[in-house]
C-alpha cells in the first residue's frame, strides 16, 4: 500500500470546477504557497509549482504578506517568487490568486500586537498595484479581502473591487476569514447597487474539528451555516486553507493541538484510519477527498517543501468515496 499514493499522483489529472458565479475554471485542489520564497527556497518552490502544474493544476494561491513573520522577511517573499515563476509559464492558463488587508504596517515580533493595513479604498488600490509589481502581471485573477475587518465598511472595498474589475486590473474577487451574515451583506449590497460579486470564500476547515471555545484570532471556520448558505444560493466557491492540520494526520489525537484533543475527533480519526486502509490510500488523501465529495464541494489548498508532500496530496484526486462512506464520516463524533 505504500507506493499506490505516489502512482495515483503521478496518473492522475485534476480536475476542473467552475470558481462561483463566474465561467472560469479552477483545479480541484489548490496550490498555497504561503511559505515559497522564505522557509521552502527558491529552487524547491519552483519545483514544487511546476509538479502541480504538470499534474493539471491551474489554481494558485499566495497574499501580499506570505510570510512576513518568517525570520527576517518582509512579506514581498511568496507573491516575487510566483512572479519570476510566471515569466517562464502561459499566463492566462494559470489562476492567480493573491489577498489584501493584512499586509502589516507596525510589526515587532509578535502576531498579537499587529497592526495591518486594512481594506479602505485607497488602501486596496495601492496594495493592487504594489501585488502586480511583485507578480509581474498585468492582472490578478482573484483578489481576496484577506481578513474581513468590521470596522471598514462593507461598501467601500466594494467600491474597490468594482473600480479594479473595470481597469481590467482584478478578474474576480472573494472575502477570506468572514462570517455568513457579512456574505449576505456583501451579496446583497452587490446585487442592489451593480458593484464586483464575491466568487469564492476562503475559511479555515478540516476534517478534525476544533473545540467551540478554541481561540483561532483572526481564523474563522467554514460553518454549518456558510455551508447552508453556499449551497442554497450557488453564488460562491469555498476554498479551505490549513486543510492538514500542518501535518496532524500523521500523529495522534494527543499530539495535536490542545483545541483538537477532543472525544468527537478520537472517534473521528479512528474512523479515517479504518477507511484509509481499506481504501489503500492515506490519511491526508482521505480528508482531502472527503472535502471535495462535499455538498457543497470544497476546493482545499495544500501545500508541502518536499515533492512527494505535493505527489501525496494531488493523489487525493483519485480517491472515491461513496455515499455510504460520505454518511459515516460526516456523522463520525456526532
Amino acid at each position: 500500500m505504500g507506493y499506490l499514493w505516489y502512482d495515483r499522483a503521478l496518473k492522475y489529472s485534476m480536475k476542473k470546477v467552475l470558481l462561483g458565479n463566474t465561467r472560469q475554471l479552477i483545479s480541484e485542489i489548490c496550490l498555497g504557497t504561503m511559505y515559497f520564497g522564505t522557509k521552502v527556497d527558491s529552487q524547491q518552490s519552483n519545483l514544487l509549482l511546476d509538479k502541480y502544474v504538470d499534474a493539471g493544476g491551474n489554481f494558485i494561491d499566495t497574499a501580499n504578506n506570505y510570510a512576513f513573520w518568517w525570520n527576517g522577511a518582509t512579506g514581498n517573499e511568496s507573491e516575487e517568487l510566483i512572479g519570476n515563476w510566471l515569466k517562464e509559464q502561459t499566463r492566462e492558463h494559470l489562476v492567480i490568486a493573491t489577498k489584501c488587508g493584512a499586509r502589516p504596517t507596525k510589526y515587532q515580533g509578535d502576531l498579537e500586537t499587529v497592526q495591518f493595513e486594512g481594506l479602505s479604498y485607497d488602501t486596496i488600490m495601492k496594495t493592487v498595484e504594489d501585488s502586480l509589481t511583485r507578480l509581474k502581471t498585468d492582472y490578478i485573477d482573484l483578489l481576496y479581502a484577506h481578513v474581513d475587518f468590521l470596522d471598514f465598511p462593507i461598501e467601500e472595498r466594494l467600491i474597490a473591487f468594482t473600480k479594479l474589475q473595470e481597469q481590467g486590473k482584478v478578474k474576480y474577487v472573494g472575502i477570506s476569514n468572514t462570517e455568513s451574515w457579512r456574505i449576505q451583506e456583501s451579496l446583497q449590497t452587490s446585487k442592489e447597487k451593480n458593484y464586483a460579486k464575491y466568487c469564492c470564500v476562503q475559511q479555515k476547515y478540516s476534517y478534525l474539528r476544533p473545540k467551540r471555545s478554541a481561540d483561532l484570532w483572526l481564523q474563522k471556520l467554514i460553518s454549518d451555516e456558510m455551508l447552508h448558505l453556499s449551497n442554497l444560493n450557488n453564488e460562491f466557491t469555498l476554498v479551505a486553507y490549513s486543510t492538514l492540520l500542518s501535518g496532524g494526520y500523521t500523529k495522534s489525537v494527543d499530539e495535536l493541538p490542545e483545541e483538537y484533543q477532543t472525544t468527537d475527533n478520537m472517534l473521528r480519526m479512528a474512523l479515517l484510519k479504518s477507511l484509509a486502509e481499506a481504501k489503500g490510500c492515506s490519511l491526508n488523501q482521505l480528508v482531502l477527498a472527503w472535502m471535495m465529495h462535499q455538498n457543497p464541494r470544497i476546493v482545499p489548498i495544500v501545500s508541502g517543501s518536499g515533492l512527494e508532500q505535493i505527489e501525496e496530496n494531488l493523489g487525493a484526486c483519485a480517491v472515491k468515496l461513496n455515499g455510504h462512506e460520505i454518511m459515516l464520516l460526516n456523522k463520525a463524533g456526532e
